[in-house]
């Protein structure tokens, strides 16, 4: 009996203990997006940089062998079609790791890779620094996205999810692990953004990268007007807008 308590003891304590997600107001500006020496290692696939991403997610999602994951309102996703993994493919990844200046990295290093995907992709289609800045954290770049909204020009704008049906070229990024990061409280937590690359009725399509440890065609859920669907395993908390042409 003692020793259940104790335990009891541990565990309210281990909880007791944890940190409270950070708040917005308390972290320091970011700055100007960094300069980098990386270049792609093609032209883009297409004269439009829009188009230029959607295909640039498709052929990396053929690369790792088209893996499809179903994720639905009020069940665990299923994966229907395997891939290829991170591990039987670390020089690849490794190229994504270099558009975030990361050359040290790879499939084998066990570091969430997916950021350096959506940056690789965004890059290689051709996107300036001065509309998106790559970086190896989802939630730091949607902060600068936030951030350049206040200027001309601006190509990427976040939406909260019930305002924005998402159409093919847009992100669809959600919080992970407990980071409660909102469009009110960018608090720079653990995150995961894809591109869409179909919509169709009542589902949208969607590839990113380390999902399941490869690259991956997602299904989210659409109500009858387009808009996502509350999804259990995807906190979405924006859908951004892609102007590019």
């Amino acid at each position: 009996m003692h020793r259940i308590v104790f335990l009891v003891f541990l565990a309210l304590a281990a909880c007791a203990t944890q940190p409270a997600p950070k708040q917005a107001k308390d972290l320091a500006p970011l700055g100007p997006c960094p300069p980098s020496s990386w270049k792609p290692e093609a032209p883009p696939p297409t004269a439009s940089a829009k188009t230029s991403m959607v295909l640039l997610a498709v052929g990396e999602w053929a690369r790792f062998g088209r893996q499809i994951t179903i994720y639905s309102s009020n069940a665990p996703p299923r994966t229907e079609q395997l891939g290829v993994k991170e591990r039987d493919a670390p020089e690849r990844i490794a190229d994504y790791w270099a558009s975030v200046d990361k050359p040290g990295r790879s499939g084998l290093t066990d570091i969430p890779w997916s950021a350096a995907f959506i940056s690789w992709d965004i890059e290689s289609a051709g996107v300036p620094r001065s509309l998106f800045c790559p970086d190896q954290r989802h939630t730091i770049y949607v902060e600068r996205m936030v951030e350049r909204t206040r200027q001309p020009g601006a190509v990427f704008i976040p939406r909260p999810p019930q305002a924005r049906a998402p159409q093919v070229g847009d992100l669809i990024c959600a919080s992970r692990n407990g980071s409660a990061t909102t469009l009110d409280n960018l608090n720079r937590g653990t995150g995961h953004c894809d591109i869409v690359v179909e919509v169709r009725p009542g589902e949208v399509h969607v590839i990113g990268g380390n999902v399941g440890d490869s690259v991956t065609r997602s299904v989210f859920p659409l109500d009858d007007s387009g808009f996502l669907s509350p999804i259990s395993a995807r906190p979405v908390f924006t859908v951004i807008e892609n102007r590019l042409p």
